[in-house]
């Protein structure tokens, strides 16, 4: 791997870990602190998560100049594929298996994480 392909890998984890654990603190408060129900949580503190996850990603991670129309426009539909997946995840691990939604959602979000810098690096922030 290239020098700066490392050191953006570096930030896009500092960047992930940032946004993770937001998500993660949000969704337990809404979660376990407002008693929302788990699919509620996850939506709404995934949406709140996007704006800091956008902005940091395009302005620190990939220091992209590019269009950000294009950009944000690209992202908006990951973030509906993401929020899909990651909502059908958690209903399965939940529901299905029974496994707490405290314990499933890193499981989703390890998940995500695996498909998003590819498709940032490759589509989105390119």
């Amino acid at each position: 791997m290239a020098r700066p392909a490392i050191g953006q890998f570096a930030r896009y984890v500092i960047t992930g870990g940032l946004s993770a654990a937001m998500e993660y603190g949000l969704f337990a408060l809404t979660l376990k602190g407002l008693g929302w129900r788990y699919l509620v949580a996850n939506t709404v503190v995934y949406l709140l998560v996007f704006g800091f996850n956008f902005w940091l990603n395009r302005s620190w991670t990939f220091q992209s100049r590019g269009g950000i129309r294009r950009q944000l426009t690209g992202y908006t539909i990951l973030l509906g594929f993401n929020l899909l997946a990651s909502n059908a995840v958690l209903y399965a691990l939940s529901h299905g298996l029974g496994l707490d939604p405290l314990y499933a959602k890193p499981i989703v979000m390890v998940m995500v994480v695996g498909w998003n810098f590819v498709i940032y690096k490759r589509v989105i922030y390119r």
